[in-house]
């Protein structure tokens, strides 16, 4: 008879060695205190662990709640892409470097603005 390996334990504990192999296990369970602490501590852990799994079990009536879907009004984005163009288009028309930059920090203001306003509804 060839020596009971830590890991022929928990084969036994989980019914997966062979017929002749359960009865050696046995005979020596029977004969030798400290495997037998060994395999009561391995089949202690094991319980612990199985009781501890299913108390964490997922639970499947979970029900997961849907955001708002974000929509904006064809209206409202059509007016903004509008004075967008007339904003980004005013410098060029009038030649004047100070209209420029008062333009581009509007168009910039409002179109931070509208990014603000979309990342908030998300």
């Amino acid at each position: 008879m060839k020596p009971i390996e830590p890991i022929e334990l928990s084969g036994y504990l989980d019914g997966e060695l062979e017929p002749d192999r359960v009865r050696e296990l046995e005979a020596v369970l029977d004969r030798d205190p400290a495997l037998r602490a060994d395999y009561e501590a391995l089949a202690n852990a094991d319980r612990d662990w199985k009781s501890a799994a299913r108390l964490a079990a997922f639970v499947p009536n979970t029900q997961l709640q849907l955001s708002k879907p974000f929509t904006h009004s064809p209206f409202a984005l059509a007016a903004v892409l509008a004075l967008l163009v007339v904003l980004r288009m005013t410098p060029k028309l009038t030649d004047v470097f100070a209209w420029g930059l008062v333009l581009h920090a509007t168009v910039l203001g409002i179109a931070l603005h509208w990014v603000v306003r979309m990342a908030r509804e998300d």
